[in-house]
């Protein structure tokens, strides 16, 4: 005998399946997140360095002593006086609140406010700074034009100037730790300091590319990036360095490892590239505009920001 249906219990099971199909169709119709996004910065001076303190709080830095803040991970920035007009090419963060800046003609700036206030540092030098990277508020060093590279243990009250005995440009400086660090640049430069950066020696790069950025994912694996899509990878701690160079001939200008595998290397045109495969392989990402990048940083293995010419800021994401 065949059950009647109850007319109350079917409007109901419609409802419910009625309500999932519309679920159904909104998660459908939801937008997927672009790989590549551009920005507002509110500026159209070129933006050299990038770097986050925390999930939220970043800055960047960049000609006429433009530096840009934000507070939600890159979405929107305003700008922080400087107090300058010189050209910054790098900014460091350790803590949220404790950073410093450098840039042309020796300058170095630091703020202990997040970038509320911003006070010139004595360098000692003219030269240009490049690079710049701090351990924690105490200890840090520089990179600059002619061989430069300062260090300081009390968090830029004073500045060391550290002989490398190399005349070349040096664009990238890295510490592992206190003790472990590199410095690269001009016509394949590699230096590499087993004292916290008091003496430098030379270390065979293999390579006549200008070096523009080094990485290093764990205390073996370290990557370099230079002109005309130079890559370099070490396995042994930079022992001896491989060539790992694009097919493209665009200039790579700065590296990002989230792991031993993940990395991202910005350049020339626009140019994104990702590597899974820990280099065996490096693809094209996403859909950017035909405008250098100078600097990348990622935030985390989903989320990072990548800044260049005529003040571009675009955020990567990975879906």
């Amino acid at each position: 005998m065949m059950k009647r249906t109850d007319p109350v219990g079917l409007l109901a099971v419609l409802a419910v399946l009625a309500g999932l199909s519309s679920v159904t169709l909104a998660r459908a119709a939801a937008p997927a997140r672009e790989p590549v996004r551009v920005v507002k910065s509110g500026t159209t001076f070129t933006l050299y360095g990038v770097t986050f303190a925390s999930p939220t709080a970043g800055w960047v830095v960049g000609s006429g002593g433009t530096i840009l803040a934000t507070t939600d991970g890159g979405t929107s920035w305003k700008p922080q006086k400087s107090g300058g007009q010189e050209n910054l090419y790098d900014v460091a963060f350790p803590t949220p609140k404790v950073g410093w800046a450098v840039g042309a003609n020796g300058t170095i700036l630091k703020t202990t406010d997040g970038g509320a206030k911003w006070t010139a540092q004595k360098s000692g030098t003219v030269a240009n700074l490049y690079d710049v990277t701090f351990l924690n508020e105490k200890r840090g060093w520089i990179a600059g034009a002619d061989g430069t590279i300062l260090s300081t243990d009390d968090g830029g009250g004073s500045w060391q100037d550290r002989p490398t005995g190399s005349k070349a440009h040096l664009y990238a400086v890295l510490f592992l730790n206190e003790k472990d660090g590199w410095a690269a640049g001009a016509l394949g430069t590699l230096l590499v300091t087993k004292d916290g950066g008091r003496t430098w020696t030379v270390r065979e790069s293999g390579s006549p590319s200008t070096f523009f950025d080094i990485a290093f994912p764990d205390s073996t694996v370290g990557w370099i990036a230079g002109n005309s899509g130079a890559l370099l990878q070490t396995l042994d701690g930079g022992q001896k360095w491989e060539d790992r160079s694009l097919t493209q001939p665009i200039d790579l200008t700065s590296l990002a490892f989230t792991d031993i595998k993940t990395g991202w290397v910005v350049g020339d045109r626009g140019a994104i590239f990702r590597t899974t495969d820990g280099g065996f392989t490096w693809s094209p990402y996403g859909r950017s505009p035909q405008t250098t990048f100078y600097g990348a940083v990622f935030r985390d293995g989903k989320t990072g920001v990548a800044v260049g010419d005529k003040g571009i800021i675009v955020q990567i994401a990975v879906p």
